[in-house]
C-alpha cells in the first residue's frame, strides 16, 4: 500500500488484516485535510466507508468543526464515498490540464459554516485568480496548510487555474 499522502497527517486511522495495514486515513494541516489509502487488494470491501466514518467521528471528538478533503472528479470511488457523508462540494481548482481536484467539505461544528463560506470565495473568477496567485508564492507552505508532502503537492498555473475555471 501506497501511503505518501499520509506522510503529512497530524494522525490517522488505520485497519488492519493479519498484522498488514490494509487501509489508512489521516487529518492534517491548516484546513484539516482528509487523505484516505486502502490496499488495492482490500477495495470495494467497505473498509474506506468505515475509516472515513471513524475519521470524522474522530474529528468530532477532538473538536474540529470541519473536514475538508481534495479529490480528483474523475476518481468515482472518492465521489462515491465522499457523497456517502455529504461532503459538499466548495469549488474545483484546475492545477494543470491533467491535475483537477475537487475541494469539498463537511461542517462538524457550527465554525466549520464560517470556514466553507470562507472557501466558497474561491468559486468565482476573481476568488479562483486571488487563489491561484496565493498558492503559487505559497507553494513551500504546502505541507503546513494543505498537508502535501513534497513530492505530491500539486503545481500551480495561474494561466490554467483561471481558464480552465468551472463554477460549481
Amino acid at each position: 500500500m501506497q501511503v505518501r499522502t499520509l506522510e503529512s497527517a497530524d494522525w490517522i486511522v488505520i485497519d488492519e488484516n493479519d498484522g498488514k495495514i490494509v487501509g489508512a486515513v489521516g487529518m492534517g494541516g491548516l484546513f484539516h485535510v482528509s487523505s484516505i489509502q486502502i490496499d488495492k487488494n482490500f477495495r470495494g470491501k467497505g473498509i474506506g466507508r468505515m475509516l472515513q466514518g471513524e475519521l470524522i467521528k474522530e474529528a468530532g471528538r477532538r473538536g474540529f468543526s470541519f473536514v475538508t478533503v481534495f479529490i480528483e472528479p474523475q476518481n468515482e470511488a472518492s465521489v462515491k464515498l465522499h457523497s456517502f457523508f455529504n461532503y459538499d462540494t466548495v469549488f474545483r481548482i484546475h492545477y494543470s490540464n491533467e491535475k483537477i481536484l475537487d475541494v469539498k467539505i463537511i461542517i462538524l461544528r457550527p465554525m466549520g459554516k464560517i470556514i466553507k463560506k470562507f472557501l466558497s470565495c474561491f468559486n468565482s473568477k476573481i476568488g479562483i485568480f486571488f487563489l491561484a496567485c496565493t498558492l503559487k508564492i505559497t507553494k513551500p507552505l504546502f505541507k503546513k496548510v494543505l498537508s502535501y508532502n513534497e513530492e505530491n503537492a500539486p503545481s500551480p498555473s495561474i494561466k490554467t487555474i483561471i481558464k480552465n475555471f468551472q463554477k460549481i
